[in-house]
């Protein structure tokens, strides 16, 4: 008989849970920044305008969360669609914002008559634009307004609750993401207010912000993005460094993590750490094909067509019905040295594309390809 006495350890292996970098820099930072309060408060005015719809006589046949859209859907008719952050109050005086200003003013007229809402992310395709050397690209999400004791008119209560979807400006390429706490979206909120002030290179009011996301969701990993960002732009690389070994432990999208972190590996000279950190973005998992396009579009300017061709293959497994994808993927095939590829994909891109002039670029593209070919 064999005894492994092992086997009755009363010990116990526990595992240790990443803990947040300490910084010196963001835990003396002092700056004002907006409370949850200034956020998703409205006017005494604003309220009152509301409350004046909600409870007229005329909508009381509707439930709670259809009156509270139609409200918004004629208050924001004429809506503005910028680029700006907003509060709930500024959205609604200005009737103007970003998508996720309408979703703040959203939940602000929501807590005012205690419906509840649900937020789920939305990948959409993204504005990019240039601004100080970052290349930027918008969240987006989409609300549910729903009512936890909500009862039918026949008395009937219901297990799962009658949603209403809110999307704000959707689009035919758009992917449904994951759903979202209330708390991530606040932290998504300060997380723009903070790329504001980056851009504006207002440092010391970008980590006061950040701090205040990571109050909210330590783990949320464009925050963590951005926290390292502003920690290189103020020359403390190492801490940057850390920043980004944190969020790939506790994030659940780690791609824009490794992608930043091997920009850092190279600043520092250390080609081999960036090297690795590339190869090992082929092996990650990410459902936004905007972002695949994004880093193939990086390789492709870096002088990398073998990793843009992995990327851009990628955003095609993702959106295999976007036909400007298979476009850039054959330039990648093409400078990779796979003339023969290229010329397939480019192929497929001429028979997705609907737009008579698109397909006639695209043949005039592969007919010179065909010629290049040839000619080799």
């Amino acid at each position: 008989m064999f005894c492994l006495s092992a086997c009755s350890s009363t010990g116990k292996l526990t595992l240790q849970e990443p803990t947040l970098p300490y910084s010196d820099l963001l835990a003396q930072v002092h700056s004002d920044v907006p409370s949850v309060q200034d956020i998703f408060s409205l006017t005494i005015e604003q309220e009152q305008e509301f409350l004046a719809y909600f409870h007229a006589p005329e909508h009381q046949d509707l439930a709670g969360r259809k009156r509270l859209y139609n409200f918004l859907s004629q208050h924001t008719a004429y809506f503005d669609y910028q680029g700006h952050n907003y509060t709930a109050s500024q959205a609604y005086r200005l009737k103007a914002g970003n998508c996720i200003s309408l979703a703040v003013l959203t939940k602000a007229l929501a807590d005012v008559v205690g419906v509840d809402i649900k937020f789920q992310s939305i990948i959409s395709a993204p504005v990019f634009d240039m601004k100080n050397s970052y290349m930027l690209s918008s969240d987006h999400v989409r609300t549910f307004l729903y009512e936890s004791d909500f009862v039918s008119k026949r008395g009937n209560s219901y297990f799962l609750q009658p949603l209403l979807v809110i999307d704000y400006l959707p689009a035919a390429g758009d992917i449904v993401g994951e759903n979202i706490s209330e708390k991530t979206f606040i932290a998504m909120f300060y997380r723009n207010l903070a790329a504001d002030a980056l851009l504006k290179e207002n440092y010391h009011q970008a980590l006061a912000l950040l701090k205040t996301a990571l109050s909210f969701d330590p783990t949320y990993g464009a925050v963590i993005n951005l926290v390292a960002i502003t920690h290189r732009r103020l020359n403390e690389p190492e801490l940057a460094a850390k920043f980004y070994e944190y969020g790939l432990q506790v994030s659940n999208r780690k791609t824009s993590l490794t992608s930043n972190y091997a920009v850092l590996k190279q600043l520092q000279g250390d080609e081999h750490g960036a090297e690795q950190l590339r190869q090992s973005l082929s092996r990650q998992d990410d459902n936004d094909p905007y972002f695949w396009y994004l880093l193939g579009k990086t390789a492709i300017e870096q002088r990398h067509p073998a990793d843009a061709a992995i990327y851009f293959s990628k955003a095609i497994e993702r959106a295999p019905y976007m036909h400007e994808l298979y476009l850039e993927l054959a330039v990648a095939q093409y400078q990779n040295e796979q003339p023969q590829r290229a010329r397939n994909t480019l192929e497929r891109a001429a028979e997705m594309a609907t737009a008579k002039t698109t397909q006639q670029r695209y043949f005039a593209k592969l007919d010179a390809l065909k010629r290049s070919v040839e000619a080799h």
